[in-house]
């Protein structure tokens, strides 16, 4: 999904205050360290988990999914769509997520709704008058970061982008800044000519969470499932050796 997709999906939205569409969601979110997954009906939340792993997103999404979807009563025959995060994130829990929901929506001939992971964090994290500052930790000394208007609007695409350029994502106005770089990027943000007050940093963890990008998703077309891409701004931090990729060794 480009951000110019994202941007004609906010439409649908007035504030933090999404126009729901009456849709049964399954959600997952492996974007980062954590993972977590929600069902959704109709602005109510049926059943959700959360956990925080570090590693081994593979091995616990689908137990965590067969624990929710039984919570939730639901057979995956009444849901309407499969939504995800798509990124940016981590390179390997992308793409657990993504396969995940692919598996899904396939097997029970479902579409998808992809939701980028700022968004997820800005949803979270919004309050009324503010804009919101995106931020995740990306390593290397990056984050991936993203700016969103009072009204949740995209004010442009999600970036990476070294620590000390962070400034050059500043809304103009009043802005809160969440995510799991929040603490990365405040000493670039919080200078000595900082009006006071101008920026506020949110008090959460940082993560998205599943339930967020459901109702999210709730506002949004669900499309074929092979229309869902991955937004990974940059190329994994490892890679793998030649042999690996296919290549023919030395005799």
């Amino acid at each position: 999904m480009h951000w110019e997709h994202e941007l004609a999906a906010k439409k649908l939205s007035a504030g933090s205050c999404v126009v729901e569409m009456r849709l049964t969601i399954l959600a997952l979110d492996t974007s980062t360290e954590a993972c977590s997954v929600a069902c959704w009906r109709w602005g109510e939340v049926l059943a959700q988990d959360y956990a925080h792993l570090g590693r081994g997103h593979a091995e616990a999404l689908v137990p965590m999914v067969a624990s929710v979807m039984a919570e939730s009563g639901l057979c995956y025959g009444q849901l309407d769509a499969i939504a995800v995060t798509i990124g940016p994130g981590t390179f390997t829990g992308l793409r657990v997520g993504l396969a995940a929901a692919r598996g899904l929506a396939l097997a029970s001939s479902k579409p998808m709704i992809g939701v980028t992971t700022l968004e997820a964090i800005a949803h979270a994290a919004h309050s009324d008058e503010r804009s919101v500052l995106a931020v995740l930790d990306a390593r290397r000394s990056q984050l991936y970061a993203q700016a969103f208007d009072p009204m949740l609007m995209p004010i442009g695409p999600p970036s990476v982008l070294p620590l000390q350029n962070i400034q050059s994502l500043r809304p103009d106005g009043p802005y809160v800044v969440a995510g799991t770089g929040a603490a990365l990027a405040r000493p670039y943000l919080l200078r000595p000519t900082t009006p006071e007050g101008d920026v506020m940093f949110d008090s959460g963890d940082g993560f998205p969470r599943a339930v967020v990008v459901a109702r999210i998703a709730s506002a949004r077309e669900p499309l074929p499932a092979t229309t869902i891409r991955p937004i990974y701004l940059r190329a994994p931090d490892a890679t793998l050796p030649k042999i690996a990729r296919g290549d023919t060794a030395d005799a």
